[in-house]
């Protein structure tokens, strides 16, 4: 796990849609999705709300599977 290199706040994790196969990178502090990229400071990268609005989905934490769990957890 890295730190988000956007916010310089939080924990970058690996997550994804259940029921779907793609994963993605999500900070835990401001929502900042990267799919099929690196994290980075530079679009670009989506927030959660507009990432899980492509499956229909609101912008909820509930609505995704956290692949990896934050350091000391």
């Amino acid at each position: 796990m890295i730190w988000c290199p956007r916010c310089n706040q939080g924990w970058v994790t690996r997550a994804r849609v259940p029921g779907e196969s793609e994963t993605f990178l999500l900070c835990y502090e401001c929502d900042t999705v990267w799919v099929d990229r690196e994290p980075d400071a530079h679009p670009p990268f989506l927030i959660l709300e507009e990432y899980l609005a492509r499956f229909g989905l609101d912008g909820l934490w509930s609505n995704i599977e956290i692949l990896e769990k934050k350091p000391g957890v």
